[in-house]
């Protein structure tokens, strides 16, 4: 059955509530109010823990219906310091370390926006929501809930995957270029690390299609994009943004690195020589404070004008 994010996060309210009234001095006076707040929490879908960032402190039954080799939080303790251990690294989940901040820092001091973690446990693959709050400052303990979004993020992987991938070379397209490239902006805004551009695009590319035909030039944008992609890192992203146009988004990389990375696959496109012999122009800037999703793309478009204009098969620095 298909739940909604809203739902979810709604039902995640409702429980960091229920861990704030079992916090308080008042219920502890009260076993019978305690219990009843208890048996509320165990019975939730969620994973519900309270850590204090080091240790977890204490878990609901739901916890184990996914650790099922352990009995216990004890258990578990005795091998495994977090359960971030069985985080999966993918762009869009929480990492252990997220830019530096401790992942239940980061949910708290980032409350704002929806946060999802991929978890691999016994071999299968999880998605959850998270959510955390601070219930007691100087015991530096912290509310944790985990909402089980395994199968809409299941569907929406395999529709994203059809609506961000370039038809015929299976790179990026359009949309996950505009979308990766919002991202690397906030983050730079928020964070003050450096991110460049590169587009690239073929030179000549109208006079394979003319001479050689078009299925060709097809074979050829496949080719030397499957080329390019191999020597990319895991976090760049690579995406054609036109017929013969294409563009890199390299995180953490000033222009002077994209401009050596820019040269090793101008070289590399010049000696492939499958297909048809071709060679490729590169304009590469860096953002700049101040920069949005147009004025960085026009920067790089003019570099790359400039890379054309003084001779193609070279590589040019806006």
């Amino acid at each position: 059955m298909y739940i909604s994010l809203e739902v979810i996060t709604g039902v995640t309210l409702v429980l960091i509530f229920l861990i704030l009234l079992l916090s308080t001095n008042f219920l502890k006076k009260f076993s019978r109010q305690q219990a009843y707040y208890k048996s509320i929490i165990d019975t939730s879908t969620n994973i519900v823990l309270l850590s204090d960032q080091k240790n977890i402190l204490s878990a609901n039954k739901t916890f184990f219906n996914y650790f099922e080799a352990f009995n216990n939080i004890d258990d578990f303790s005795k091998k495994h310091a977090c359960i971030c251990e069985f985080f999966e690294e993918e762009d869009g989940y929480l990492s252990p370390l997220n830019d530096g901040v401790a992942w239940v820092e980061y949910l708290v001091t980032f409350q704002m926006i929806k946060h999802k973690i991929k978890m691999k446990i016994d071999e299968e693959s999880y998605y959850f929501l998270a959510s955390a709050s601070l219930i007691d400052e100087k015991k530096n303990i912290y509310a944790l809930i985990l909402s089980d979004i395994t199968e809409q993020e299941t569907t929406r992987h395999e529709l994203v995957s059809l609506s961000i991938k370039d038809e015929l070379t299976h790179i990026g397209n359009r949309k996950l270029y505009d979308d990766v490239l919002l991202k690397q902006i906030i983050l730079a805004q928020r964070y003050v690390h450096p991110f460049s551009l590169v587009m690239l695009d073929i030179d000549f590319f109208k006079k394979i299609n003319d001479s050689l035909g078009h299925d060709i030039g097809d074979k050829v944008l496949k080719e030397y994009t499957r080329l390019i992609s191999y020597t990319l890192r895991e976090v760049d992203t690579f995406c054609r943004i036109g017929g013969e146009e294409f563009i890199l988004i390299l995180p953490h990389t000033t222009k002077d690195k994209g401009y050596i990375l820019a040269q090793k696959l101008r070289k590399l496109v010049e000696e492939h020589k499958e297909i048809t012999s071709i060679t490729m122009s590169f304009g590469v800037v860096e953002y700049l404070k101040g920069d949005d999703e147009e004025s960085i793309f026009s920067r790089a478009d003019k570099a790359l004008y400039r890379a054309k204009e003084s001779g193609r098969n070279r590589v040019v620095i806006g």
